[in-house]
């Protein structure tokens, strides 16, 4: 999951979000992609000359994404008894949907995203997967059709290829026989896929002749996604013991609490009801004691020099110097790019959001918090510290769903009142 993009070169320019608020910020990569970095240090000597062109369009081809094609009448029917998300009726269905397979005991097995069939071929429906999960999908998918009206197929990359467009960016020109809808995670573009003859070679060449700046790459899709707190695949969402909600995806509509069936509800439905969610999927930052995280700072801020270690996948995450009882995990690491990542963490004692009554334990002053591993043969212990993000999303979601369970449990007290007093009558 890691990649040094610090031995890439920086190219500086003004960032297109920013132009219009007569802001500067430094960006990086190749093309410059559409996230701000850091704010560049003032000179009154040598500035630098900044291009006012504002891109049309920023684009990448998925090449980690795959599509599977549900094809027959029984299609809607068989995804909307499978998964937790909504597929029916059609008419109440967003055009694509962050979802997840379960399994029996609730946990995620595979996340997904399902687009709605086009107005030309109504029993045509696509599921985005990671290419990497793709085989084991389409085993869980075959054991579960039977006798399911509907033909069912992985795409090879001849056949079919995913795309995404960054916010704000304009609608492509010229592609015809594609599909776009926008990405229902907050905070993101539009999400698109071609099916045809040399599918992915067509789609590069038709974005290539449209007037946009290079192309981006797969890693400044990830680093984008992370920055905004979205976990994807199964390395950030650990297959068979992942729950949905830690995973975020009750807040992006990937779970409907009142729909029917399906496989996975009762422990999905019992944690919602009757359960706090204290662990979320979190953006996290790496830092070190030379490079400090000022108090204010409100959301990870990427780096691509940063010279910093790398955590394995599933590192566990700690307090600074604590011991015993009060040393015991606060979270995981899940992966990332450079300074910046993805990990699972406690919200009441990584963030200041409070759950319930007994309010959040975190300092944000004294408390700090580090990522501990082994490695080599030797077993040497590293470290590296880490700093978790609620991003504003993500923040307004969860309070609104405190408010929702609360005014819930007020509700049956009432009615538990109510029958009592009935009862003496």
């Amino acid at each position: 999951m890691a990649s040094n993009l610090a031995s890439r070169p920086v190219a500086s320019s003004i960032c297109w979000r920013c132009e219009t608020r007569g802001e500067i910020r430094v960006r990086s990569l190749h093309s410059s992609p559409p996230w701000e970095l850091r704010s560049p240090k003032k000179s009154s000597t040598n500035r630098r000359q900044y291009s006012t062109d504002a891109p049309k369009l920023n684009h990448v081809v998925l090449s980690g994404r795959t599509l599977i094609s549900f094809d027959g009448p029984d299609a809607a029917d068989f995804l909307h008894n499978l998964i937790p998300a909504p597929v029916l009726p059609l008419e109440e269905t967003s055009s694509c949907i962050a979802t997840a397979f379960l399994n029996a005991k609730g946990r995620i097995l595979h996340d997904a995203f399902v687009h709605k069939p086009s107005k030309e071929n109504a029993q045509q429906w696509y599921l985005e997967v990671g290419t990497n999960s793709a085989s084991a999908i389409m085993k869980h998918l075959k054991k579960h059709k039977l006798r399911s009206k509907f033909k069912l197929q992985q795409l090879s990359p001849d056949e079919a290829a995913v795309f995404y467009l960054w916010p704000r960016s304009s609608e492509p020109a010229d592609m015809k026989d594609t599909e776009l809808h926008q990405d229902p995670r907050p905070k993101m573009g539009r999400r698109g896929y071609y099916v045809g003859e040399n599918a992915t070679q067509n789609l590069r060449k038709r974005f290539a002749a449209t007037n946009s700046r290079e192309e981006y790459h797969w890693e400044d899709y990830q680093i984008h996604r992370m920055l905004n707190g979205h976990a994807e695949g199964p390395v950030e969402i650990a297959s068979e013991h992942a729950l949905p909600q830690e995973s975020n995806l009750d807040f992006y509509g990937g779970i409907d609490f009142h729909k029917g069936c399906y496989l996975g509800q009762e422990l999905t439905i019992r944690t919602h009801h009757t359960g706090v969610v204290r662990k979320r999927i979190l953006p996290v930052q790496l830092y070190t004691d030379e490079n400090l995280i000022p108090n204010d700072q409100t959301r990870p801020l990427y780096d691509p020099t940063a010279a910093l270690p790398q955590p394995p996948n599933e590192a566990n995450i700690a307090k600074c110097g604590a011991k015993g009882r009060s040393g015991r995990s606060t979270g995981r690491w899940l992966g990332g790019y450079g300074n910046i990542g993805l990990a699972l963490c406690r919200l009441e004692t990584m963030t200041d959001l409070s759950l319930t009554a007994e309010g959040s334990a975190y300092d944000a002053v004294n408390d700090e918090f580090e990522v501990s591993w082994q490695e080599g043969e030797t077993s040497e212990t590293k470290n590296v510290k880490v700093k978790a993000f609620v991003p504003p999303w993500l923040r307004q979601a969860i309070e609104g769903s405190i408010k929702a369970r609360s005014e819930r449990s007020q509700a049956r007290r009432r009615k538990d009142s109510d029958e009592d007093e009935e009862d003496l009558d």
